[in-house]
């Protein structure tokens, strides 16, 4: 079997990967508030599927960023680095996700009655009612475990966009095998044999994979996070370019099986992506340094680093904060009178600063502490000295 190529050490940090998490939450933001405030589809802001496909290319990425650095402590083939990565993940992930799944499921059938009320005015808006009035323990187990993803009935049933939580659950579960055979079998080999099992399996299964209102099965996106792991072992092998090429090839097969539309918007944010990542190598590298370099400032600076640190709690808690603004306000006749973009606004301008000062809270409180207890249990015990 053929050995992985040796690896470059790389930085700890990539600053500027705060601000594009940042960045991914807001999207996530501004689109469902569109959504709610019947403002018609506009390109970009529509489309917060695509935010969500960065957040999985960052995780991807920064998941194999750090197994590469951990490696010479952590090996690969080691049961042991699988077992402290699940317990980081698990504590990153599961604090702040239970606090804020105990509130939507505790005020589900209230929030309902708010999404009811948007919906009465923009019916295309609506969704199941169930996703609000859902209080039964199986349900709440499908999600305090986190297998919820993997099942069409209960993927979507809360008042939290945590489809995507469980989607990055099962990936976590899968990725120390996914490093143990890359080492094994090469990282080219790995990402498309399993971009191309999927597709495979999607194909020859339709009406399973069909009754998943999102993408929450892991099959169904695995190839969005396998862009993020090749561009993290691009810069660590030197070999960027050819790692942009598999990631856009990769991209192209999937659209043979979903939709090419939406594949051309991950292949132009995936270029966006390997370009704020470049190393010098890429095409026409020099030409955009000056705007590579601007654009990782800005992404790097305080604000950045703010919005990225909050940008989990961001995403998690901010449709519990404009459902029941943007729901009383869809009750007043002036409101809905109002230019949709002036309802945007409206709506945006009130929820936004109220989101990102809990979810500070939330990330002092809360995140930190997680991921402090996460590295604390993760950590190695030093052995008594003979």
């Amino acid at each position: 079997m053929p050995a992985l190529t040796p690896l470059r050490k790389p930085s700890p940090h990539v600053p500027w990967l705060d601000g594009l998490r940042g960045f991914a939450a807001l999207w996530v933001v501004l689109s469902h508030v569109r959504i709610l405030t019947g403002l018609p589809g506009i390109p970009v802001l529509s489309w917060g599927g695509l935010a969500v496909d960065l957040f999985m290319m960052l995780s991807g990425f920064l998941m194999v960023h750090h197994y590469i650095l951990r490696r010479d402590k952590e090996p690969w083939d080691s049961v042991d680095t699988g077992i402290r990565f699940w317990q980081r993940r698990f504590f990153r992930i599961a604090p702040l996700y239970y606090v804020l799944l105990a509130i939507a499921l505790l005020l589900g059938p209230w929030l309902g009655e708010f999404r009811d009320a948007i919906a009465a005015v923009w019916p295309r808006t609506a969704t199941a009612p169930e996703r609000y009035l859902d209080q039964s323990l199986l349900n709440l187990l499908a999600h305090a475990s986190f297998v919820f993803g993997a099942t069409p009935e209960f993927a979507f049933r809360t008042a939290l966009p945590d489809w995507s939580i469980g989607l990055e659950m099962q990936f976590y579960l899968a990725f120390p095998f996914l490093m143990h055979a890359i080492s094994r079998l090469g990282v080219w080999t790995v990402a498309f044999g399993l971009a191309i099992a999927c597709f495979i399996a999607i194909f020859l299964f339709p009406a399973f994979f069909d009754r998943f209102e999102m993408p929450s099965f892991l099959v169904l996106r695995l190839h969005v996070f396998l862009v993020g792991m090749l561009i993290a072992f691009g810069l660590a092998q030197g070999r960027l370019t050819q790692a942009l090429m598999a990631s856009i090839l990769i991209l192209v097969l999937s659209g043979l099986v979903f939709n090419l539309r939406p594949v051309v918007a991950q292949i132009g944010v995936t270029l966006c992506l390997y370009y704020i990542m470049n190393d010098g190598s890429l095409p026409a590298s020099r030409h955009l340094a000056p705007v590579i370099t601007r654009l990782r400032a800005l992404l790097s600076g305080r604000t950045s680093r703010f919005l990225g640190n909050t940008s989990y709690a961001t995403y998690l808690l901010h449709l519990m904060v404009v459902l029941p603004v943007a729901g009383t306000l869809a009750q007043y006749d002036a409101y809905v009178a109002l230019p949709a973009v002036l309802r945007f606004g409206l709506v945006l301008g009130l929820v936004l600063p109220v989101t990102l000062a809990l979810s500070a809270l939330l990330y002092r409180f809360v995140e930190l502490r997680g991921i402090q207890l996460g590295r604390a249990l993760s950590s190695p015990v030093p052995r008594p000295a003979k």
